[in-house]
C-alpha cells in the first residue's frame, strides 16, 4: 500500500481528538469522520455501496449509545455476512484512554486488529501503520516530549507513584455540617475559622459587588449571614479548589490560571441552569462546574512540578494531549477522593456529545455548562465553533435558546465581579 493513500474513517465522539488525528493523518491518508457510533456503522455500509470501502478505522472506545466495542461487532459481523476474506477486511485500531488489560483483551477477541492508547501522536500512529504498509512522517521532537510528559504522569499515578495533593479538608468538613438539619452559622463558623487564608478571602467576597450590603463586613460569621449557609458552601469550595490551581512553574501558570476560570465560570454556569431545571440540586451543580476538569488541573499541576522550566513544548499539543485523558483521569481521582458517583459519573462523561432522554440530569448541566463557559470565553480547549443551541444537553434539558443568552450574560457578570476575589 505505500505510496497509495489509505482511506481512513475516524471515529470518535470529540473534536478535540478527531482533529489532532486527522491533523496527523492527512496528507497521507484520505480522511473523513464521524462522532458516534451508529454514524460509524452507516459510514461503513455507504463505503461498500460504493465500491469505496475503508482501509482502516480508528475507533473511540468510550462513547455514548453505541460504544466502539459494539460498533467493531457489528462491522466484523457485516464483513461476515459479506463474505470478505481476512486479508481484505478493514483494519480496526480501538482508541482507549485506558490501557487497562480486560479492555484490550475484549476489542482483540472482537476483532480488532491493534489498539492504540490515550494520549497518542505522530509516532505512536506512524509505528501501528508501518504494520499496513504506509509510512507517516515523524513528528516533532516537541510533540514527543509533550506526549511522553503526559504518559508518564497517568502511568505514575496509575502505578501509585505519584503525591497529588488530597481534595483540601475543609471542603468535606462543610459537606458533613450541611448534610446534618441542625447545623446553623455557628457550626460553620468554627471550621472556617480553622483557615486564616479562607477566612480572609471569604469576608473579602461577601464585601465584593456581589454580595456588599450597606455594612462592611469584618467577621466570618457575618459573612455567613449575608450570604447565607448554601451560598457560602459554594464560595468556601471555590476559594479551597483555587488552590489547586497554584503552580510555581511559570511555563504552567498562565495555563492554570485559564484553567481556573474556566472551571469558575462552569461552576457559575451548573448552577444557573440547575436553578432553571433542578433548583433542589444548584449546590452540587456549582460543584460539580468546579471538579468536572479535575484530571486537567492535577495533570497540569504534577507537570508543572517535576517539569524543568527550561524544557520546550508546543503549549496546543500539551492541551490537546491533556484532553485525550482528562475526563478518566479526572473521574479516578474523584473516586479515589471518595466523591459520590454522580460527580465521578460527571467528570468521565461532561465532553461526550451526544446524550439520550436517560441521562441523568447532572451529567447534561455539567456539559452544557462546560461549553457555556467556552462560548462566553472562559474556555480551555479548543472545542471548535459551538452551537450551543444545538447541543443534545440543551435539548434534552428543554431550555429555549434566548435563555441560554440571559444564562451567559448573568456568567460574564458573576465572573467580571468575582474572579479577583479568588
Amino acid at each position: 500500500m505505500q505510496g497509495v493513500k489509505m482511506k481512513v474513517l475516524i471515529v470518535d465522539d470529540q473534536y478535540v481528538s478527531i482533529k489532532k488525528i486527522q491533523k496527523i493523518m492527512e496528507g497521507f491518508c484520505e480522511c473523513e469522520a464521524v462522532d458516534n457510533g451508529q454514524a460509524a456503522v452507516d459510514a461503513y455500509k455507504k463505503a461498500w455501496e460504493d465500491s469505496a470501502p475503508y482501509d482502516l478505522i480508528t475507533l473511540d472506545i468510550s462513547m455514548p449509545g453505541m460504544d466502539g466495542t459494539e460498533v467493531l461487532y457489528t462491522i466484523r459481523a457485516l464483513e461476515k455476512e459479506k463474505n470478505i476474506p481476512k486479508e481484505k477486511r478493514v483494519k480496526i485500531l480501538m482508541v482507549t484512554a485506558s490501557s487497562d488489560t480486560d479492555t484490550v483483551i475484549t476489542c482483540i477477541q472482537a476483532g480488532c486488529d491493534d489498539y492504540l492508547v490515550k494520549p497518542i501522536n505522530r509516532e505512536i500512529i506512524s509505528k501501528k501503520l508501518e504494520q499496513f504498509g504506509l509510512t507517516v512522517s515523524k513528528g516533532s521532537e516537541d510533540e514527543e516530549t509533550v506526549r511522553k510528559m503526559i504518559a508518564t504522569t497517568v502511568e505514575s499515578f496509575k502505578a501509585g507513584k505519584l503525591d497529588l495533593p488530597s481534595m483540601p479538608q475543609v471542603v468535606q468538613e462543610i459537606q458533613n455540617i450541611m448534610n446534618k438539619p441542625t447545623s446553623g452559622v455557628a457550626e460553620l463558623t468554627q471550621v472556617i475559622e480553622k483557615d486564616a487564608s479562607i477566612s480572609v478571602k471569604l469576608i473579602t467576597t461577601a464585601n465584593s459587588p456581589v454580595y456588599r450590603g450597606v455594612d462592611k463586613i469584618q467577621s466570618v460569621s457575618m459573612a455567613i449571614s449575608r450570604i447565607g449557609l448554601k451560598e457560602c458552601q459554594n464560595i468556601v469550595s471555590a476559594i479551597a479548589n483555587k488552590d489547586l490551581y497554584e503552580t510555581k512553574n511559570e511555563q504552567f501558570k498562565k495555563l492554570m490560571d485559564k484553567l481556573w476560570e474556566h472551571s469558575l465560570a462552569s461552576a457559575y454556569g451548573a448552577k444557573i441552569i440547575s436553578k432553571k431545571v433542578s433548583p433542589k440540586d444548584m449546590e452540587k451543580a456549582f460543584m460539580s462546574g468546579l471538579v468536572h476538569d479535575i484530571g486537567s488541573v492535577l495533570l497540569l499541576k504534577s507537570l508543572g512540578e517535576i517539569v524543568s522550566p527550561k524544557t520546550t513544548f508546543d503549549e496546543a499539543d500539551l492541551i490537546n494531549s491533556i484532553y485525550e485523558v482528562h475526563t478518566s483521569f479526572g473521574a479516578t481521582l474523584l473516586d479515589e477522593w471518595e466523591f459520590s458517583q454522580d460527580f465521578v459519573k460527571i467528570a468521565k462523561l461532561h465532553e461526550w456529545t451526544k446524550f439520550d432522554p436517560e441521562t441523568e440530569k447532572d451529567v447534561l448541566i455539567a456539559n452544557l455548562a462546560d461549553n457555556l463557559a467556552h462560548k462566553i470565553g472562559y474556555g480551555f480547549f479548543d472545542k471548535g465553533e459551538i452551537d450551543l443551541p444545538g447541543l443534545d444537553s440543551v435539548k434534552l434539558l428543554e431550555i429555549d435558546p434566548d435563555v441560554l443568552d440571559k444564562i451567559g450574560e448573568e456568567v460574564k457578570t458573576l465572573m467580571e465581579e468575582s474572579i479577583g476575589a479568588f
